[in-house]
């Protein structure tokens, strides 16, 4: 489905959805309001209509909103003077919005600075019932802005594992729990047997889309914190024995033949094409014990009733447990991310209206609303997430966003790296898988190169424009979000559920 019918999908339904909500010159509060004008922050106007302009205003008909496009940031960074977070505050200080779309890693920084207003009391009032939030989101919110609270996500992202209980029970391995390693995963996973080819034999696992040992790398990595580089000194941290021992971990699980990989649909697109599109995934087709993914499945497996061609023939009886937690800090998670973010300028003369905004966009009205249409982002209201007494849908929320991760500002991390050392290390783990070289050796390259690339600072446009043309040749050049930035868009676009 193309990125603009899935926008008119969700403006088209949210509309129709607005007739059971109350129009007039109301607020969401109840109470008569005064016409005013609400500037917001936001990626562009469109989209920020199509997601949330809409909807409010036709509850909120005397609020006038303007958008104020961010794109003009980075034609701030074009030419190379400032850098992104300095080319933001003076975007703040000469448009001043009344709402600021921000990063988890801003949350901290701008609060410090005085730049942003503190909503707790807000918060609090019985009226807006915080309680009714998932649990831990005011905490974590609070947490990164330390101590006080500064800003409300609209939505969050959470990966969990699916298991078959059936092949569980078939072989007689214990079920996974919340809250384990990827160790104890790994573990689970080797216990199930690995003879027999596709599409007929058994896996345990899939944990990627493709087989390589730097995908695996990069996932073990995720669920255990481990980072290869230290953001706020620019130094890698990829040299350790931490580092040697989690490769040394994912060549292990690599090697136990217990992986799953897409590339192995595609490898035997000709033997499976006659068979039904849903029985050619081993976890709909009952041949796959476990497999990491996000909350969009939900939605695939309930879609195998009704969709697939023998649905009595396909998985029935699964479960979910919290994705993989790091063995130091089982309370967080790297697969959770809240996402759209907004908080409150301290300048802003407009105060009540900004958090009437807020509220409503983070409330219990908008999130029955947006319940009606499928994303791959969760409600942040949990009263309006799919339940049934039979699965454990607490995992997709029982522990909270690793702080790392939402606390990691990418602008600040030089593009040359970011464009070159994921392919380096992709290179580099490659000769590994092959005996080429050793872990160790690896790591050291990794290490000496990307310190190299972390030292050159951040390019200009015309810099970064003319690294693409000598890539790729004349017209390569391209303007490049910060990585970030890039992951929102991805998933946002990617997890949309498509029918």
């Amino acid at each position: 489905m193309k990125k603009w019918m899935k926008t008119s999908l969700a403006v088209c339904m949210s509309a129709a959805l607005l007739a059971g909500c109350s129009f007039g010159s109301k607020g969401n509060s109840g109470s008569e309001t005064e016409p005013s004008t609400l500037k917001v922050m936001y990626y562009d106007e469109s989209s920020f209509f199509s997601e949330y302009g809409m909807v409010y205003s036709a509850v909120n008909p005397d609020v006038e909103i303007e958008v104020v496009n961010t794109s003009k940031i980075y034609e701030r960074t074009n030419d190379g003077e400032i850098d992104y977070n300095e080319a933001y505050l003076q975007f703040i200080e000469e448009e001043k919005p009344d709402v600021i779309m921000i990063e988890p890693s801003q949350l901290t920084s701008l609060g410090d600075e005085g730049k942003l207003y503190d909503i707790e009391n807000f918060v609090n009032e019985e009226k807006y019932n915080a309680a009714g939030l998932v649990p831990g989101l005011i905490d974590s919110m609070k947490n990164l802005g330390n101590g006080k609270l500064y800003g409300i996500p609209t939505s969050f992202y959470s990966q969990v594992i699916y298991y078959n209980k059936d092949l569980f029970d078939e072989y007689g391995v214990p079920y996974p729990t919340d809250q384990m390693s990827w160790a104890q995963i790994i573990d689970l996973a080797k216990m199930f047997p690995t003879d027999g080819e596709y599409p007929d034999r058994v896996y345990g696992l899939k944990m990627g889309w493709g087989q390589e040992l730097s995908e695996i790398v990069n996932t073990l990595s995720q669920g255990e914190n481990l980072q290869m580089f230290n953001a706020d000194t620019l130094q890698m941290t990829i040299d350790t024995p931490a580092w040697n021992s989690l490769v040394e971990t994912a060549i292990s699980v690599m090697n136990s033949n217990s992986l799953f990989y897409d590339n192995i649909m595609w490898e035997n697109e000709g033997a499976i094409s006659n068979m039904d599109y849903y029985a050619r995934d081993p976890f709909y087709s009952g041949k796959l014990a476990m497999r990491l993914d996000g909350n969009y499945l939900m939605q695939e497996l309930e879609n195998l009733s009704t969709y697939a061609q023998n649905p009595d023939d396909l998985i029935q009886n699964w479960d979910i447990v919290t994705a993989p937690v790091s063995s130091a800090n089982p309370e967080e998670s790297s697969y959770i991310n809240y996402q759209g973010i907004f908080a409150i300028n301290s300048q802003s003369t407009n105060i009540e209206q900004a958090w009437n905004f807020i509220s409503y966009i983070t409330g219990d009205e908008y999130a029955r609303v947006k319940s009606k249409v499928t994303y791959g982002n969760m409600p942040l209201r949990s009263t309006y997430m799919k339940k049934d007494d039979d699965r454990n849908y607490d995992a997709f929320y029982k522990v909270r966003p690793s702080t790392y991760n939402n606390t990691m500002d990418y602008n600040k991390v030089p593009q040359i790296f970011q464009f070159e050392f994921y392919s380096l290390m992709q290179t580099e783990l490659a000769k590994v898988s092959s005996g080429e070289t050793t872990v160790a050796e690896a790591l050291s390259t990794l290490q000496i190169k990307g310190d190299e690339l972390l030292a050159q600072g951040m390019m200009s446009q015309e810099e970064m424009d003319k690294y693409w043309e000598d890539k790729y040749g004349e017209g390569g050049g391209m303007e490049v979000l910060p990585m970030d930035v890039v992951e929102t868009e991805e998933i946002a676009e990617e997890e949309v559920v498509e029918e």
